[in-house]
């Protein structure tokens, strides 16, 4: 029964979070009359059990089991009835006395009519409690007596089963995810981007979660005031809750979680070579009391990783604060003397090192050098500030070339405050103006798509760089992004872009220059100057720099695929983000990771391998959360992939977490193109007053931004559908007239030219023109085909279906609707295939099959579609005649004809011919 009951309950960790758990814990108490609820110290246990006993109703009692009473007998039953039962001196060992106690005991609950019995902390529970209890609990029926007992204990509970007769259902409370974490902190008024980084501090602990929250209130001047990445700063009431629960375990324990706190990848033998005798039980122990969880989950097939990890960063954090400096330092050096990776030998010397000193800043120097060629940008720039540290005062020049590449290396690593620290120190030491202005425009990198403070960040810069072109050169460029970005003023960006290409050519930096031409091409593509953009792309390729010398992501190749993206040249595009991705893979950025895995998601999305396209979209959401990059971008991806490939509702779950992102961050870009995805998402889920309201946003915030490209942002078409279906139909007509005037013959607009033609069959539809639809469909399914966009064919082929359904043809409906399928299953369009079953299901009048599909034809298992094409087959068609005739891909009906022969169990056309019902009509 245990286990069923884990299965109901689905955990506490998922997308239902905290209010989930209660309602299952309510419906598994209702159902069985029985409920063991177990989870670590601080988790919630006892907030779940009196939410659970307020909503049961009825009479409770209460027994709460506690750690210094656990020897003593009858303590918990002297809880009950204010010790009425306890009437004299009751021997333990004294069998009468104790079957007094027990009879005595069921006869006064059975009395109380269904009462509730509430057994808090049952692991502390006295020895004859715990037996009289359980006595009740066999002799009285759940209807009778209902118990909710709470065992502290990650693993199974095993003295709150065997309290409730062996067997009760379980139900652990787990760590609260990633979406109620989010959730808390939107409803507190604090930007939900701090969420990853929260999360991972506080494991999802509640009891650590609220106090962080707690301190991160006490620090913001009111709610909303905060936003960007989450500021350095002390979470002292978490530090302290973390210490308190450390201080539950025996004290050779702590000693022993103190070193493992003070190494990335601890595991026993690690501690036990590093001065700690009895690791091996001491880590049992900790995972056991949930303070250490497996550093990586155990997979099937797998061997198990020895290493463990806190399970909240708070408590890495608390455990050292006891230790004085002098044995942090001796049990660092103990640290670098065992451990295995020599990077991270070099960083416990560094901090086993008390002062400066030269060979040790050297050798540390090497490190970094060696973590950054390994891509680990973050842990590099750490090294590098270790070595500026222990850098004698006399090396003054040595130490600010080593700060110089401390910031670097947190700009690429996206630490904003190792970046800071870097700056800082290299102001305070009065580095030369191309350090110091280096160092800021490192910070000003290092905030990602959150640049809304950095005013003072360029105002400090431009008093540094003077009057050195090449400096200024980079500053104009970094205000190029920011208007792009931040402002969403595309013309603006553009002149601080052009700016930033002269001043780099004067100051014969080939490298900015690159950087430079490769911006302004991307802002004349988005103002929409088709001839002029690939002229300036092309003279920033022309100056051959190596994709990893300015990032990946500013270099013109990665804007070339992007530009193939806006072109709908998807085939072209994935070939170029291919060739990139090993790049990106090697040069340690994770914005470049992310850029380039988010624009995979793009492309394989578009070309229909939406299983694929999952993939790079989760790649980038797990490299975004690790390095705490802005979460917009890749919450838009997920949203964008999800709504072709997953489901419409995880879909508008991202995009609305990505539009509070964008819009805490003031980023205009990705806040438009939140709208846009979630619009869009309305709109298939039929929401399309819902869908009208955001695209309407959209258009306000297009045009507002001067962006006259109107293919690097295809929401038109989405948006004059849900006018249309919305009642405003004269708005979408407007809005069709105006992209007949922007739109150009050009080939990049192709896509969207067909979606619009879609766009317009449909307004045609709604005055009644289904002849006219019908036609505008045919060209578009056509267009879509040759473009290699299944989905968006699939998608016109639906839309045909509504037309032909609405003209009473409803062969041609189904015909409409199954190719839709076949394409939607093989691209794995997982909510356009339930769509398309929705529509057939309707067609048929029919409840869905056990699969969800519509009823089959009588007498075959084939639909509408597969009778067609087996019969063209069966007439002699090739593979590529029956294509053109269905107007669908050669491999389209490779594969519908596999699934043919697989349904009718034939293996070549001679078969298939004779299994083919006789009543069919190709």
């Amino acid at each position: 029964m245990d286990g069923q009951a884990r299965d109901d309950t689905g955990g506490s960790g998922g997308p239902g979070g905290w209010g989930s758990l209660v309602v299952s814990a309510s419906a598994l108490l209702a159902r069985h009359g029985r409920l063991a609820v177990h989870g670590p110290w601080g988790s919630g246990k006892s907030t779940l059990v009196d939410e659970v006993a307020a909503g049961a109703g009825g009479p409770a009692l209460r027994v709460h089991a506690r750690e210094e009473d656990q020897d003593l007998p009858c303590s918990g039953l002297a809880q009950l009835w204010d010790g009425a039962l306890l009437t004299g001196p009751v021997p333990p060992e004294d069998p009468a006395a104790r079957l007094g106690l027990r009879t005595a005991a069921a006869r006064a609950l059975g009395d109380q009519g269904g009462a509730l019995l509430i057994v808090e902390d049952v692991q502390w529970l006295d020895p004859v409690t715990a037996d009289v209890l359980g006595y009740c609990a066999r002799a009285l029926p759940s209807d009778r007596l209902s118990m909710l007992v709470s065992e502290r204990s990650v693993r199974r509970p095993d003295r709150a089963a065997r309290l409730m007769g062996g067997y009760p259902p379980l139900l652990p409370v787990e760590a609260a995810g990633l979406d109620e974490t989010a959730a808390i902190l939107d409803a507190l008024g604090l930007p939900t981007r701090w969420a990853t980084t929260l999360h991972r501090y506080s494991g999802g602990h509640r009891a650590l979660l609220a106090a962080c929250c707690d301190d991160l209130m006490d620090a913001s001047p009111g709610p909303g005031a905060l936003a960007g990445r989450l500021p350095p700063m002390r979470l002292r009431r978490a530090e302290d809750l973390a210490a308190a629960w450390l201080d539950t375990v025996p004290a050779e324990v702590r000693t022993t979680l103190r070193t493992a706190a003070l190494t990335a990848r601890p595991d026993a033998d690690l501690l036990r070579r590093a001065g700690c005798p009895n690791a091996d039980d001491h880590v049992r122990y900790a995972l056991r009391s949930g303070l250490m969880v497996p550093q990586q989950p155990l997979e099937q097939g797998h061997l198990a990783d020895p290493c463990v990890r806190f399970a909240a960063g708070a408590l890495a954090r608390a455990a050292p604060l006891t230790m004085d400096g002098r044995t942090r330092r001796r049990t660092h050096h103990a640290l670098a003397g065992v451990v295995r990776d020599p990077i991270r030998a070099a960083w416990h010397r560094a901090l086993a090192q008390d002062g400066t000193d030269p060979a040790t800043a050297r050798d540390t120097a090497d490190a970094a050098l060696a973590a950054r060629t390994a891509g680990e940008s973050g842990l590099a720039a750490e090294l590098m500030l270790f070595a500026a540290r222990l850098t004698p005062a006399d090396r003054g020049e040595v130490r600010l070339e080593r700060l110089t590449e401390a910031a670097h290396d947190a700009a690429v690593a996206g630490a904003c405050d190792l970046a800071s620290r870097a700056a800082q120190d290299i102001a305070e030491a009065r580095g030369t103006p191309f350090q110091q202005v280096n160092a800021l425009l490192a910070v000003i990198d290092a905030c990602g798509q959150d640049l809304t403070g950095a005013e003072p960040l360029f105002t400090a810069a431009r008093k540094a760089a003077g009057q050195d072109p090449a400096l200024l050169a980079a500053i104009e460029l970094r205000a190029a992004v920011r208007a792009n970005v931040a402002a969403g003023d595309s013309a603006r960006a553009l002149r601080h872009a052009s700016t930033a290409a002269v001043l780099a050519r004067i100051g014969a930096d080939v490298v900015l220059e690159a950087a430079a031409l490769t911006m302004a091409a991307r802002m004349e593509r988005v103002l929409g100057r088709l001839e002029s953009a690939p002229v300036t792309l092309a003279a920033a390729l022309a100056l051959a720099v190596a994709p990893p010398r300015m990032g990946i992501r500013n270099s013109p190749e990665y804007l070339a695929a992007r530009h193939a993206v806006f072109d709908g040249r998807f085939a072209e595009a994935r070939a170029a983000l291919v060739d990139l991705l090993p790049v990106a893979l090697g040069s340690g950025g994770a914005e470049d990771l992310a850029e380039v895995w988010r624009s995979l998601a793009e492309v394989d999305t578009a070309l229909g391998a939406c299983s694929r396209a999952l993939r790079w979209a989760d790649s980038a959401l797990s490299i975004t959360a690790t390095a705490d990059l802005s979460p917009g971008p890749a919450w838009y991806t997920a949203a964008l992939v999800h709504s072709h490939g997953g489901s419409f509702e995880q879909a508008l779950a991202y995009a609305t977490r990505a539009l509070h992102a964008s819009r805490a961050e003031h980023d205009a870009l990705h806040t438009t193109r939140s709208l846009w995805i979630m619009g869009a998402v309305h709109l298939h889920a039929g929401h399309v007053d819902r869908a009208a309201a955001a695209l309407a946003e959209v258009a306000e915030l297009e045009e507002r931004s001067g962006a006259d490209d109107p293919a690097i942002l295809r929401w038109q078409a989405d948006a004059v559908e849900a006018f249309a279906g919305s009642g405003r139909i004269s708005r979408a007509y407007a809005l069709l007239d105006r992209m007949q005037h922007a739109v150009q013959p050009h080939a990049a607009h192709a896509v969207l030219r067909a979606a619009l033609t879609r766009s317009r069959a449909l307004c045609l539809y709604q005055d009644g023109d289904s002849e006219g639809a019908v036609e505008l469909l045919d060209d578009t399914a056509r267009a879509f085909a040759a473009l290699g966009t299944p989905v968006e064919e699939g998608r016109t082929l639906l839309v045909r279906g509504r037309v032909e359904r609405r003209r009473r043809r409803s062969a041609a409906a189904r015909t409409a609707w199954e190719q839709a399928r076949t394409i939607f299953e093989t691209a794995d369009a997982h909510p356009w295939i339930a769509l398309a079953d929705e529509h057939l299901n309707r067609l048929t009048g029919l409840p869905p099959g056990p699969d969800g599909r519509a009823p089959r034809t009588p007498g075959t298992s084939l639909t509408a579609h597969e009778l067609r094409l087996a019969g063209l087959i069966c007439s002699g068609c090739t593979n590529q005649e029956a294509a053109q005739q269905m107007f669908v891909s050669r491999k389209t009906v490779e594969s519908t004809l596999s699934r043919i022969y697989r349904k009718l169990g034939v293996r070549n056309r001679t078969q298939l011919t004779a299994a083919l019902p006789p009543a069919s009509d190709a």
